[in-house]
């Protein structure tokens, strides 16, 4: 870990996840929709809905729009930091080593990690 990723507190790295979130963004074009969704992902811990509770087809449009806010953040994070490939966990951190993300993703509740790599 850099020094410069030390000295940072939490709330200037998620700080800096929403700036990049919203860089893309708008370098996408995306709808208002989904920046909401995107910062509702971002904002708050995702609570464990019951499997009842949910329509299958919300489910899946929720997933894919995690999934594009997650992909955002990891090519902002490629662009920002000059990477081929980042692992993007789904609490939205980018980690540049797979066994770092790894690691992390085992504290979370969603141990889901996202590959992507730089255009």
């Amino acid at each position: 870990m850099s020094d410069e990723t030390k000295n940072k507190t939490a709330a200037e790295t998620v700080a800096e996840n929403i700036q990049a979130i919203g860089l893309a963004v708008a370098e996408n074009a995306s709808t208002a929709e989904e920046v909401a969704q995107a910062a509702a992902v971002l904002g708050a811990a995702p609570a464990k809905p019951s499997a009842a509770a949910k329509p299958k087809a919300k489910a899946k449009t929720e997933a894919a729009s995690d999934a594009s806010a997650l992909k955002a953040v990891g090519l902002e994070a490629c662009r920002r930091h000059n990477l081929p490939r980042v692992w993007v966990t789904s609490d939205g951190q980018a980690f540049a080593q797979e066994n770092d993300a790894k690691a992390h993703a085992l504290n979370l509740d969603n141990k889901e990690i996202l590959k992507v790599g730089a255009k």
